[in-house]
């Protein structure tokens, strides 16, 4: 299930987990349930790891031989061997959400609902889990899984669905399908922003006419290259009740679900690359744009002596490729989200 911040992902999933009441409709659901929701839910903070674990058993409907027959295998896998007997409020956010994993995954679910938690897990925690994931459906489980990271759900899912405000604007069909609706949905949005004016920003103080994202030989793109020159460029018109001196702009460069992995800051002070007149153009060169393949969004700050004037979100939301083709994953904190350029040697001893 894909779609941007505030579609309804999160809240399908706690209706068929029975944590949240539909205003209206119902959910029928056949087979034993098991899921990964934001950190903490369905587990009691005041109990132990030891007795989470069979609580969680029992309200999807295992008997309490079977969660023996599995347990020492969850606690195991989750790496709280330690922790086992202290209360969760005690855990860390990290600790809570392997925990909560491994017990999902190990007690047999036929349907397994998955949010984004996983992000919270470290590197080789979230490695480990998506292998863990991709076990459960090889065995004949049905994983939902709701990711803002198109590279994961292309890689794990074969079939999606695009929620925007709730409704379903993408029937379930084929993955690659439902990303490039999302995909070409997100860059209709920003073409009704360039011809319909809803670049102005919440003050007149400040209008954003355009914001382009080009290649380095200056034409529009939009699809970006690892590895090539990328420039981002700012039509603007701002206040003579301003000085120009003490403003500036900034490009936050984000994953899709809402972590920022760059900020890109123009300097402040008239200079030769700055903010030199109430009305022009200032644009942002990256020599070899340094990402890893995958699917990002940027937000545009308007700035004034350390005030922000205006916040553009999701101004472009783009794929980044690598030799012009998607990569099977990106932005897997395993793999990084940053391409550095590196050589390798081999000394004799």
């Amino acid at each position: 299930v894909i779609g941007s911040n505030g579609a309804g992902k999160s809240t399908l999933l706690k209706i068929l987990s029975r944590v949240t009441e539909p205003t209206s409709g119902r959910a029928v659901i056949t087979g034993r349930v098991g899921s990964l929701l934001e950190v903490g839910t369905g587990f009691h903070s005041e109990l132990t790891g030891r007795e989470n674990i069979f609580i969680s058993g029992s309200i999807i409907g295992m008997s309490r031989a079977e969660i023996k027959k599995k347990f020492d295998e969850i606690v195991a896998f989750s790496g709280v061997e330690k922790f086992l007997d202290t209360p969760v409020k005690r855990f860390s956010s990290g600790m809570e959400v392997r925990l909560a994993f491994s017990v999902a995954v190990h007690l047999n679910p036929q349907l397994l609902l998955v949010d984004e938690v996983l992000s919270v897990g470290d590197a080789s925690f979230q490695q480990k889990s998506m292998s863990k994931i991709q076990e459960v459906s090889r065995n004949g489980g049905v994983i939902l899984f709701v990711s803002h990271n198109m590279t994961t759900v292309a890689s794990l899912c074969n079939k999606a669905i695009v929620l925007e405000r709730g409704n379903v604007t993408y029937e379930l069909g084929v993955t690659a399908g439902a990303i490039e609706h999302y995909l070409n949905a997100a860059k209709q949005n920003q073409l009704s922003r360039k011809s319909g004016g809803e670049y102005h920003g919440k003050t007149s103080r400040v209008t954003i006419n355009q914001f382009d994202v080009q290649d380095g030989n200056g034409f529009g793109v939009q699809q970006l290259v690892s590895g090539l020159p990328a420039r981002f460029v700012i039509d603007y018109e701002i206040s003579p009740s301003l000085s120009l001196d003490d403003v500036g702009f900034v490009v936050l460069v984000k994953t899709l679900n809402g972590e920022v992995i760059a900020n890109l800051s123009s300097p402040r002070g008239r200079s030769n690359s700055g903010v030199q007149s109430h009305k022009g153009k200032v644009g942002c060169l990256i020599n070899n744009f340094p990402l890893s393949p995958g699917t990002i969004s940027m937000t545009l700050l308007v700035e004034h002596k350390g005030d922000v004037l205006d916040v553009i979100e999701d101004i472009f939301v783009c794929e980044v490729l690598r030799n012009g083709q998607p990569e099977e994953r990106g932005f897997q904190h395993h793999k990084g989200w940053v391409e550095i350029d590196n050589e390798w040697q081999a000394f004799s001893s």
